[in-house]
């Protein structure tokens, strides 16, 4: 006699309806609840024969659910497919855990390889095998929670390791930035001092080259560079507006003598009016010059530029009023 047959008897016996009677009034409704069942019994049995475990376990949940809903109520069917998947689970999840073991023992021979590598100052291969560690760690199952919690732990502590011998050599990579910055700096000061701007400007812009390789988290750094920068990038910029001023009087100057080759006999009356043109030239290009100094805040130069001003025209009106606006801005 079976638990089945023994329940029904017995309840039969205190006048009680029995599962049997139960599932003949419900009819219809038992074939639903069974087949309902059903495919969670088999989407289970189908996720452990593939080695999804999760998936196996999420829906194997479920099926206990449905067993505590019961209320000790026996259920045969659920009974019978739990004893089943219960033991199927034990088989795939031995198998599945030396595979664990397998994976585990593959881990901690690349840290160890990982490790050696860090040592002899190797840079590229750390991090391909910290890459290969991180790939064979995702494939191992969540349900295996201690067993990777251990395995999670080695990798941190690699992981560390190599973040560690990586911030090390960062630093050493920027201090050797900072120095072939500071060397150019000085070599850059010395050519606008020897007044050979040409060489100033190709030092200033390997400056900015290297200045822009500096990686985030080291300000402190490059603001000191930023300001040496600034002083040089200052007289440079003075320097090439000062070259164009002069190109551009240069070229006019140029177009006057095609104009007025050569002065004839009847030209000679003229030359007067023609010095008159080339210092009105002279007078408006050094009042401009000035402005443009005054606009970038270079004081000292546009008062210089604007007294060479009045020493051509004392009398100009414009130039005088630059001048007085000087005063206010010393």
């Amino acid at each position: 006699m079976d638990i089945d047959e023994f329940l029904d008897r017995e309840l039969s016996d205190l006048g009680l309806q029995t599962d049997k009677t139960e599932r003949q009034t419900i009819g219809l409704s038992d074939i639903d609840s069974q087949a309902e069942s059903s495919p969670l019994f088999e989407s289970i049995k189908a996720n452990l024969s593939k080695g999804n475990l999760e998936e196996a376990e999420e829906a194997y949940v479920q099926l206990w659910h449905l067993l505590v809903e019961q209320k000790l109520k026996w259920n045969k069917e659920l009974y019978d497919q739990l004893s089943v998947l219960s033991r199927q689970f034990s088989s795939a999840l031995s198998y599945s855990y030396a595979e664990v073991k397998r994976k585990a023992d593959h881990i901690y021979e690349l840290i160890s390889r990982a490790k050696a590598a860090i040592k002899e100052g190797k840079k590229e291969l750390p991090f391909k095998l910290y890459s290969e560690i991180e790939g064979i760690n995702n494939t191992i199952p969540n349900v295996f929670f201690e067993e990777k919690k251990i395995i999670s732990e080695q990798i941190m502590n690699f992981y560390q390791e190599l973040r560690n011998a990586t911030d090390s050599e960062l630093i050493k990579r920027v201090a050797i930035l900072i120095q072939e910055i500071t060397h150019l700096m000085d070599k850059a000061n010395n050519s606008i001092r020897a007044n050979d701007m040409i060489n100033a400007i190709v030092n200033y812009n390997k400056c900015i080259d290297l200045y822009n390789q500096i990686p985030e988290g080291f300000l402190k750094h490059k603001n000191s560079i930023g300001m040496r920068l600034l002083d040089i990038y200052k007289s440079l910029s003075i320097y090439t507006e000062i070259s164009t001023l002069q190109k551009q009087y240069s070229e006019r100057a140029a177009q006057a003598q095609q104009q007025f080759p050569s002065p004839s006999m009847a030209q000679t009356a003229q030359i007067p009016a023609q010095n008159a043109s080339s210092k009105s030239a002279m007078l408006s290009a050094k009042k401009e010059r000035a402005k443009m100094n005054i606009k970038k805040g270079f004081y000292n130069e546009a008062a210089n530029d604007i007294q060479e001003a009045l020493q051509l025209e004392p009398a100009d009106a414009e130039a005088k009023a630059i001048h007085a606006k000087l005063k206010t801005l010393q």
